[in-house]
C-alpha cells in the first residue's frame, strides 16, 4: 500500500478540515436548531432516515473482524491480511475511541434535549444522557473507514461520498443530530483515516 503521493494532499486536508470547522460553528448559530425543529414536525419518513443511517453500524463489527482474521493469520504463521483492511480497522478503531472521549469533552445537548427541555448549546464534562450529540459517533465511525477507501482507492470515490451522505443525512433527518453534530463527526473520522494512512504507510529508504 503506497502512501499518497500528491505534494499538496497535506496542505488540501489542512484546507478540508479548517472549512469543517467554520462549517460546524456557522451549524450551531445558524442552522441547527430550525433543520431539527423541521424534521421533528415532519416524522411520516422517520424510519426511512432510520434505515439511511445504519449501515454506519457495521463499521465497528467488520474492524474487529478483520483483527480477528489478521490474528488468526499470524497464529497460523500466514501472511497477514492486506495493510489496506489493517488500516481499515486502525482508523474505525481510533474514531471509535475519539469521539467518545470527545462526546464528553464538548457535553453537545441533542436534539431531543432541545426539543424537549428547551437545552442547547455544548456542557463540557457533564455526565448526563441529554449531553452527548458532538460529534456524531455513527458519522466519526462511518467517515474513517470510507475515508481511508478515499485515500487508497480513488476509482470508489462516489460511492464513498454518496455512502456517507446517506449516514449524514439520515442522521440528521431521524432528528438524532443536528447538523454540526454530524460534520463534527466527518471531521473526526476523516482526521483518523488521514492518520492512520500515514501511520500504516510502507516507508522506502
Amino acid at each position: 500500500m503506497a502512501r499518497p503521493r500528491a505534494k499538496g494532499l497535506p496542505v488540501l486536508y489542512g484546507l478540508v478540515a479548517g472549512a469543517l470547522v467554520v462549517a460546524c460553528a456557522l451549524c450551531i448559530l445558524f442552522v441547527d436548531k430550525p433543520v431539527a425543529e423541521f424534521w421533528h414536525q415532519h416524522q411520516a419518513l422517520r424510519p426511512l432516515f432510520q434505515a439511511a443511517a445504519a449501515p454506519s453500524l457495521l463499521a465497528l463489527p467488520a474492524s474487529a473482524l478483520i483483527l480477528l482474521l489478521a490474528l488468526v493469520h499470524r497464529l497460523r504463521n500466514r501472511p497477514a491480511p492486506d495493510r489496506f483492511w489493517l488500516t481499515i480497522a486502525l482508523a474505525t478503531l481510533a474514531a471509535t475511541a475519539a469521539k467518545d472521549e470527545l462526546k464528553w469533552v464538548f457535553g453537545r445537548a441533542w436534539p431531543g434535549s432541545w426539543l424537549k427541555y428547551g437545552i442547547y448549546g455544548f456542557h463540557p464534562f457533564v455526565e448526563s444522557i441529554l449531553y452527548g450529540a458532538f460529534p456524531s459517533g455513527h458519522t466519526s465511525y462511518s467517515a474513517a473507514p470510507l475515508g481511508v477507501i478515499w485515500a487508497l482507492r480513488p476509482r470508489w470515490r462516489p460511492i464513498v461520498a454518496a455512502l456517507l451522505l446517506l449516514v449524514m443525512a439520515g442522521l440528521v433527518c431521524a432528528d438524532y443530530h443536528f447538523v454540526s453534530d454530524v460534520l463534527g463527526g466527518l471531521l473526526t473520522g476523516g482526521f483518523c483515516a488521514w492518520a492512520a494512512v500515514q501511520l500504516m504507510a510502507p516507508r522506502h529508504g
